[in-house]
């Protein structure tokens, strides 16, 4: 599996061996957001937005399930505040 997508810092581990959560996405980030696929052939990719957290995720997962040797990431459009607020959202103190 080949799926990327943001996780906050403070977040749980999950299991080696379980299936991606929507829960685990720090979908907070933004209210757009977009999926890219990378097929690894040529540089041929696509991206597909602006959705919401939960469709971006759904597409991610489908797209991930019917062709999972694709990397497969979910983005944020759109991230409020600065990049130190940014930053902050995924560093320990």
């Amino acid at each position: 599996m080949a799926l990327i997508y943001p996780v906050r810092i403070d977040s749980p581990e999950p299991d080696d061996d379980s299936p991606p959560e929507f829960s685990e996405l720090a979908a907070d980030l933004s209210d757009n957001w977009l999926v890219e696929v990378d097929l690894g052939e040529d540089g041929d990719d696509a991206c597909f937005g602006p959705l919401t957290p939960r469709a971006a995720w759904d597409l991610a997962l489908g797209v991930d399930e019917r062709q999972p040797e694709w990397t497969v990431s979910v983005l944020p459009l759109h991230v409020p505040g600065t990049a130190d607020e940014l930053v902050a959202l995924f560093t320990e103190d």
